[in-house]
């Protein structure tokens, strides 16, 4: 797999030919065109807000966009939420695609919120899935949420302190392709007795305050998948934050 590129924020390299920019392969639109002064999101869940963002100053900062292969992570417009920009998270079945962006917390944090309007417009391949969200604790994947490819339904993943996962259906909906989704997750990290709470489309599907996680503390908030060929394409937009 090539090498992973890390970016603050989106920026390409290109030819201006003929009055238009050509770029690379994981380049796939030109600049988009947003809306300034669009309201900043707000959420119901408690704590301090670290970021709220809509992406209409087009940029996405201060999310940290990895990527590598043909995989796509950008500004783009005019699908969106609200305004008229969200952000593109797009991985192939080609060897080495790659596309996710994340949001790092600082040391010592053991409870955080993401709260994100998710539009899944292409699920992968049958047998795997689309995340919406995903929480790490240093460099393993502690919970998540995603949508599975075959049935369309939405499902929890945790991680136990051998390495193993523990799936919880969260509803037997089917979650619609192209449509918005309001996905809001908190997770308190405590070994044993972590606890996780889930709402999508405002109703809440799951709350558990003995969950067992192999780890005491967060480390970042993550949209899209981290290993290659997590085939999905899908928008991000009204992302808060907290912790």
């Amino acid at each position: 797999m090539g090498e992973l590129r890390k970016l603050g924020t989106i920026g390409s390299l290109g030819l201006l030919l003929s009055g238009s920019l050509i770029f690379g392969p994981s380049q796939t639109a030109l600049a988009a065109t947003c809306r300034a002064g669009t309201a900043v999101p707000v959420t119901n869940l408690g704590g301090k807000v670290l970021t709220a963002t809509t992406f209409e100053g087009n940029t996405l900062a201060p999310f940290v966009a990895t990527r590598s292969g043909n995989g796509t992570v950008a500004v783009a417009s005019p699908t969106a939420h609200t305004g008229t920009c969200s952000v593109r998270l797009r991985a192939t079945d080609t060897v080495g695609s790659v596309a996710n962006m994340g949001y790092g917390l600082e040391a010592g944090t053991t409870r955080a919120s993401a709260d994100a309007w998710v539009n899944i417009v292409s699920g992968g391949l049958r047998g795997n899935n689309v995340p919406y969200v995903r929480f790490f604790s240093g460099a393993t994947r502690i919970a998540d949420v995603f949508r599975d490819n075959a049935t369309g339904t939405p499902w929890l993943r945790t991680t136990n302190p051998n390495g193993t996962f523990s799936f919880t259906k969260l509803s037997a909906s089917n979650m619609r392709l192209g449509a918005w989704h309001h996905v809001q997750m908190q997770v308190r990290a405590n070994g044993d007795k972590s606890s996780i709470e889930i709402w999508l489309d405002g109703a809440r599907l799951f709350a558990n305050n003995r969950v067992t996680l192999g780890a005491t503390s967060l480390s970042k908030v993550q949209f899209g998948a981290e290993h290659p060929r997590q085939m999905g394409d899908s928008y991000v937009d009204d992302v808060v934050i907290r912790r």
